[in-house]
């Protein structure tokens, strides 16, 4: 998932607690459809709440997730996602997500993660990993943020700060996955997947 100068993968989770999410997003003037067969989005305020909902519950429907060398299982799992206007007027997406790890079924150890970044300032587009699978083999799957730039992306893991350049959140069923990807691709400028 995502990884900020942790060994192991991990999942950003976007929602501060301490950030106020937007109260209203300008509305687009058209509707917006990015990923084939998702759903389209009206505006940038109904891809806001739709991810609201979408993400955590869907998060809380992935398996546990291997990763090689480890012998524990991980679920990470997002609690919030919030959206604020930058100061140039574009969206901030935040995390906030729990990652567990179990051990013979057992929860072992709970760790937080917490993830601000502009989504302008990130390519959004979906990801399979190379390293995670879950617990019947199949390989992780997601959405991931590259930053165009420069490292963009805030990062908290366990009270401790850091930058990174990149970081996802897998979503490990399909129809979720492509509905989540349209609604971040719908709150870039110009509703474009960059």
């Amino acid at each position: 998932m995502f990884t900020t100068g942790y060994a192991a993968p991990v999942v950003a989770v976007l929602g501060l607690s301490a950030i106020s999410p937007v109260s209203a997003t300008t509305a687009l003037g058209s509707e917006v459809k990015l990923a084939d067969g998702a759903q389209a989005f009206a505006s940038k305020a109904e891809a806001d709440a739709f991810l609201s909902r979408a993400v955590p519950a869907a998060t809380a429907a992935n398996p546990e997730y291997r990763s090689p060398g480890k012998d524990v299982a991980t679920r990470w799992l997002v609690k919030t996602i919030a959206f604020r206007e930058s100061e140039s007027g574009g969206p901030i997406v935040s995390t906030d997500e729990d990652i567990e790890e179990y051990r013979n079924g057992s929860l072992q150890s709970r760790g937080t993660h917490q993830a601000t970044f502009p989504i302008d300032d990130v390519t959004v587009s979906l990801e399979t990993s190379d390293q995670d699978t879950t617990e019947s083999g199949e390989k992780a799957k997601g959405v991931i943020f590259r930053c165009v730039g420069a490292p963009c992306i805030q990062a908290v893991w366990d009270g401790q700060k850091s930058t990174s350049a990149w970081t996802d959140i897998y979503l490990q069923e399909a129809g979720s996955r492509n509905q989540i990807l349209a609604a971040f691709q719908a709150l870039q400028k110009g509703s474009s997947s960059k």
